[in-house]
């Protein structure tokens, strides 16, 4: 079930549970498709595509859309579920911090099911839902260096990258210059499966409240 789903269908529940879920939806639905509309005409970059349910969404309206996938199952899903789309641009790596090669964790049940399955995989390897045993070893991008090279402003860069997002916000929230450059970030953050990235995420989240340019949501899982 997608997380999407499973929002839609929880947000019906009584008391507290079900407006947890219906903010959940709300935040995954209208403040992102939002963002999208006010993008017309923009590069928009998504970390984490997956099978590139938001890479299809952005593109209906972005002038191109860069989409970073590093898994190789899921890279080649990814490319037949776009192929239609000649703004869609594939980059095969996981987004970090450096690069160069790193392992790609994935859960421990990949093989029997991986079109749910995928969306687990993180190179931090004390994810709480991936194996070390499952590994595959996937190129790895300097995703700062990569926004310094690429000569165009962002309309929305989307970040569901399975705990890899923090070392990456904590390095992005340190250059204004190319915060500047940036519309609107949404990304999702994974203490619940990455307890140690608890504190870290914490702090983020105080930074980005401080933030007025771009719209940052941390919040967006």
């Amino acid at each position: 079930m997608s997380k999407l789903l499973k929002y839609r269908l929880l947000r019906h529940l009584p008391g507290a549970i079900g407006h947890r879920y219906k903010c959940k939806y709300m935040v995954r639905t209208n403040g992102f498709e939002e963002a999208v509309r006010r993008c017309r005409g923009t590069t928009c970059i998504d970390l984490g595509a997956n099978l590139g349910v938001y890479t299809r969404l952005m593109a209906l309206h972005a002038k191109r859309v860069i989409s970073f996938e590093p898994d190789p199952w899921t890279l080649a899903e990814l490319e037949a579920n776009v192929a239609d789309l000649d703004n869609v641009k594939i980059e095969n790596a996981a987004a970090g911090t450096s690069e160069t090669s790193v392992h790609l964790y994935r859960h421990p049940k990949f093989d029997e099911d991986p079109a749910s399955r995928s969306e687990a995989s993180s190179v931090i390897a004390t994810k709480g839902d991936v194996g070390i045993e499952s590994a595959v070893k996937v190129r790895q991008v300097d995703f700062i260096q990569y926004l310094e090279d690429l000569d165009d402003d962002i309309g929305i860069l989307k970040i569901d990258i399975e705990g890899a997002e923090v070392p990456l916000l904590e390095a992005l929230f340190g250059r204004s210059d190319l915060m500047r450059r940036i519309n609107h970030i949404f990304a999702e953050t994974h203490e619940r499966l990455i307890p140690e990235h608890k504190s870290r995420v914490k702090i983020l989240r105080a930074i980005a409240r401080r933030i007025q340019r771009p719209y940052v949501n941390l919040h967006w899982h």
